[in-house]
C-alpha cells in the first residue's frame, strides 16, 4: 500500500492477438476502463517467417515436382528424412475390447486399425483344402475414398482392392493354415476374418495394413474346444446342428506363424530412390516397388524370404523399371523392413 496522499500508479494490460485486442486500464482512483485497440504485436522476423511459409505452401501446390526436386537435390525430403529413411512404426494391440484379436498400427501419418473374428469353416466339400483353415481380409478407407493422388474414386477403390488382396495373400503364406484345422471335428477348421479400417492416409497403406493385421493375429487366441449341440434353441428345428465355441472347457491357443512379415515400399524419382514414401511423394513418383519380406518366428535372424512383390509404373512420368532398378529397390526395402521387424521383435507391441 502506498503512503497517504500518494496516488497509485495506473495498471494497464493488453489482451488480444496480432492486429487487434482489448485494452484494460485501472486508473489511480480505481476506475476501470476498457477499450478496443488496434496494435502491432508482430515483429519483422515473425512477418518474414509467415511470408516465407505462405510462399512455400503456394510453390508446393503450384509446382509440386520442382518443390520436391529442390529437396532431393540436397539429399533430403520435405519431412526432413533422408532419401532411404523410413518413418517410425508404432503398434498397439487389443484396442478393441469386444474383439478376440485387434491392433492399431501407425506408419508416419497413416493409421490402420484391424479387428479379427473367428468362425467355423466346413471343409468337407473342398478338395485339397481338407487340412487347412483360412485367413480372409477386407479393407475399408471410409471417408478417405476420394483422396487418391489423382482424385479418382475408381482408382482409389482399385488400390484398396489390390492392397487387401496382397495382405490376404501374404498372410496365407505366412500363417500356418494347417494349425487352424480342428482335430476330430469331421473336416472343420477355423476361418479367421480380418477387417481393417484406414483412419488416416499418408502413403504406405499396404505397409500399415500388413503391420496391423500381423499384430491383430498375434493377439488372437483361438478357442480351445468346440461343442456340437443337436436340436433345441428358439427358432431352430430339432434336427439342426448348432456349433458353439466353449472357451472355458479348454485353454485357448495362439495363431501359429511360419514367417513374420514386414513390408516397406520404395518410390522411384528419376535416379533417386525414396523409402517409405508419403502420399505427396507417391503422387510424383515415376514408379514404385512394394515388397513384403518374411522372417522366421524364432527371431534368430537369417536371410528373409520375399513373400510379395508388386511393381507399379503408373505415377508421374511412368518411369521404365529395369531389373537393376528393381534389385536396388529390393535392397533398400529389405533393410528397412528388417529394421521394422527387429523393432517389433525386440521392443514388442504396446497393449492399449
Amino acid at each position: 500500500q502506498g503512503k497517504p496522499g500518494r496516488q497509485r500508479p495506473a495498471a494497464r494490460q493488453f489482451i488480444g492477438h496480432r492486429g487487434e485486442g482489448i485494452g484494460v486500464e485501472v486508473s489511480a482512483r480505481g476506475r476501470l476502463s476498457i477499450s478496443i485497440a488496434r496494435v502491432r504485436l508482430s515483429t519483422p522476423a515473425f512477418d518474414a517467417r509467415c511470408t516465407m511459409e505462405k510462399e512455400s505452401q503456394a510453390f508446393e501446390k503450384l509446382y509440386p515436382q520442382e518443390f520436391l526436386q529442390r529437396f532431393l537435390a540436397k539429399g533430403l525430403r520435405p519431412d526432413g528424412r533422408g532419401l532411404t529413411s523410413a518413418r517410425d512404426v508404432t503398434v498397439h494391440v487389443s484396442p478393441i475390447s469386444g474383439s478376440p484379436g485387434s491392433a492399431i498400427a501407425k506408419v508416419g501419418n497413416t493409421t490402420v486399425v484391424t479387428s479379427a473374428e473367428v468362425s467355423l469353416l466346413d471343409l468337407g466339400g473342398d478338395e485339397g483344402d481338407d487340412d487347412e483353415g483360412r485367413v480372409s481380409h477386407a479393407l475399408d478407407v471410409g471417408p478417405l475414398g476420394a483422396t487418391h493422388n489423382d482424385g479418382s474414386v475408381a482408382k482409389t477403390r482399385q488400390q484398396v482392392a489390390s492392397v487387401s488382396g496382397r495382405v490376404q495373400g501374404v498372410l496365407s503364406r505366412c500363417v500356418d493354415l494347417r494349425s487352424l484345422k480342428l482335430e476330430g471335428e469331421g473336416g472343420k477348421a477355423w476361418l479367421v476374418g480380418l477387417k481393417s479400417v484406414c483412419l488416416s492416409l499418408d502413403g504406405g497403406l499396404f505397409d500399415a495394413a500388413l503391420a496391423s493385421c500381423v499384430a491383430a493375429l498375434s493377439s488372437l487366441r483361438l478357442p480351445g474346444e468346440v461343442r456340437e449341440v443337436v436340436g433345441g434353441g428358439e427358432g431352430r428345428e430339432s434336427s439342426e446342428a448348432v456349433v458353439a465355441m466353449e472357451e472355458d472347457r479348454a485353454p485357448s491357443r495362439p495363431v501359429d506363424f511360419l514367417l513374420i512379415p514386414a513390408a516397406t515400399a520404395v518410390s522411384i524419382h528419376g535416379d533417386r530412390l525414396l523409402a517409405d514414401p508419403t502420399a505427396f511423394e507417391e503422387a510424383l513418383a515415376g514408379a514404385e516397388v512394394s515388397a513384403a519380406w518374411g522372417w522366421a518366428p524364432s527371431g534368430g535372424g537369417g536371410d528373409p524370404e520375399l513373400v510379395s512383390l508388386e511393381v507399379r509404373s503408373e505415377g508421374h512420368g511412368r518411369a521404365t523399371v529395369d531389373a537393376d532398378v528393381v534389385h536396388r529397390c529390393l535392397a533398400v526395402s529389405r533393410r528397412r523392413s528388417e529394421a521394422r521387424w527387429k523393432g517389433r521383435c525386440l521392443g514388442g507391441a504396446e497393449r492399449a
